[in-house]
């Protein structure tokens, strides 16, 4: 198996805060040579928690530890004219230039960086833009998924909606910044000018909306919450050691609902055999107490992975909640070698974390280096490793 890695001899420049170092993680971990620009105090994100043991630290973010692996860091002051000149040199010696919500961001001149080195890709990611009316606004995951559509089809229509969990919003702004960037570094290398890319953390959301916008294109309708209208036999339900999700009322109704009764039937569940009517092969619209009644102490008598193996051996789909716990136990992550362990010098040396989210036969992931000490790259080194 080769040792090269995808991006070998990429050299990225990142200044990012509380987002964009997943867009910069991207390019590491597919072996370009990525440097964290740091302020002298420290990224923002080397404070976000969870942290080891519950105890801020500069080198103690769960976070941190995460996007920052097989980075190096450089400490500057932009504000100063020293910062400036570690800047412009770094950059011109960078293929890439990744610039988010730095403390300094407002400091950082993209345009005379590109004119400096005409080569250079700059990707500036904003909540809504570098232009336009809300370009001056401010945005977390929250708002910014409000903002893009997510929330009007998140939760049940008569409840308060609800933001998907792990800044998803952010990340997937860092994704279509990595998509971006990419290719427009393999079109610098192949004519020499590079361009400035101005990522809108609001657009990459709805884009990421699916068919929302289509349906009403498409047929004059809007789409809202529905989380499957509290149908019966769908949504969120206890068991012995947790949760699972069912879906066996809702989309495909009729098949999966028949599966679902023909299982119930052959576990002798008591009063199971009404499932069978007809008018169950339908929504089942307000017979949820009735469904949970007839359910419940089935569903408790079972283990999560009991119910997801009886799902996959009646065709009903079942998905177990699981905790981080249950992941890191789960046959098929490790079937898949999926976690990897922190590499030597890190915090959490030998610790279990997400591997690769893609697989490369000829040109595999690596994690390499745990993340840095805060300014431990010479600036001299920096993107020239």
């Amino acid at each position: 198996m080769s040792g090269r890695t995808a991006l070998e001899g990429v050299r990225v420049l990142e200044l990012s805060g509380l987002y964009g170092a997943y867009c910069g993680k991207l390019f590491a971990d597919m072996g370009a040579s990525v440097t964290l620009m740091e302020p002298l105090a420290g990224s923002p994100m080397r404070q976000k928690p969870p942290f080891v043991g519950d105890r801020p630290g500069e080198n103690s973010s769960l976070a941190f530890a995460y996007f920052a692996a097989n980075k190096q860091s450089v400490s500057a002051d932009l504000k100063t004219a020293g910062g400036q000149a570690m800047l412009f040199q770094t950059a011109s010696e960078a293929d890439l230039l990744i610039l988010s919500d730095h403390p300094d961001a407002e400091v950082v001149d993209l345009e005379a960086l590109c004119a400096a080195n005409p080569r250079l890709v700059c990707t500036r990611i904003t909540p809504y833009g570098s232009s336009g009316p809300y370009s001056a606004f401010s945005g977390d995951d929250l708002t910014l998924m409000a903002m893009g559509g997510l929330l009007t089809m998140a939760g049940y229509p008569d409840c308060a909606p609800v933001v998907a969990y792990g800044e998803q919003g952010l990340l997937a702004a860092d994704q279509f910044s990595a998509v971006a960037s990419l290719a427009a570094v393999l079109r610098a290398e192949r004519t020499g000018q590079g361009e400035l890319i101005d990522l809108s953390i609001q657009e990459a959301i709805v884009m990421a909306l699916e068919n929302a916008a289509q349906t009403y294109q498409l047929e004059g309708k809007v789409r809202n919450r529905s989380a499957s209208a509290r149908r019966a036999g769908s949504g969120i339900f206890p068991c012995k050691d947790g949760q699972i999700y069912l879906l066996a009322g809702g989309i495909g109704e009729t098949a999966m609902w028949g599966s679902f009764a023909r299982w119930m039937a052959a576990e002798n569940i008591p009063g199971a055999e009404i499932f069978a009517a007809p008018e169950w092969n339908d929504t089942a619209l307000g017979a949820e107490e009735k469904f949970q009644a007839i359910f419940l102490p089935f569903a408790m008598a079972q283990t999560k992975d009991q119910l997801y193996q009886g799902g996959k051996t009646w065709g009903v789909p079942i998905a177990p909640m699981s905790t981080p716990v249950d992941l890191l136990s789960n046959r098929q992550l490790l079937h898949r070698k999926y976690f990897v362990e922190l590499p030597a010098g890190a915090t959490l040396s030998g610790t279990p974390v997400p591997g690769a989210p893609y697989k490369l036969s000829a040109t595999p992931w690596k994690l390499r280096t745990p993340a840095p000490a805060l300014g431990r790259l010479d600036p001299k080194d920096a993107c020239n490793d």
